[in-house]
């Protein structure tokens, strides 16, 4: 994980990557940068649970943004570029 200015960590594409896996119990090497997480089953109720995950460890995140564009490399430009809470 890189860190925010406030020391944050701040999950990188990989940490990401690994998070979604977990909660598709897939093999992370299975999902890429660019593939739509609802595409491979990833659901409403689990995007609640990451976002809500990533809220606590200090990154503004929530559900809608998620949401609106699930693939691994937009999720973790979004925390990148979240301001730390």
């Amino acid at each position: 994980m890189s860190t925010t200015p406030a020391d944050t960590p701040v999950p990188t594409v990989e940490d990401v990557r690994e998070a979604v896996a977990a909660a598709l119990r897939l093999p992370a090497e299975e999902i890429a940068d660019d593939t739509d997480l609802a595409g491979l089953g990833l659901t409403s109720l689990q995007i609640m649970r990451l976002s809500g995950r990533w809220r606590r460890a200090g990154l503004p995140v929530d559900f809608a943004t998620l949401a609106t564009e699930p693939t691994v490399l937009a999720w973790a430009r979004h925390l990148a570029a979240a301001p730390a809470a």
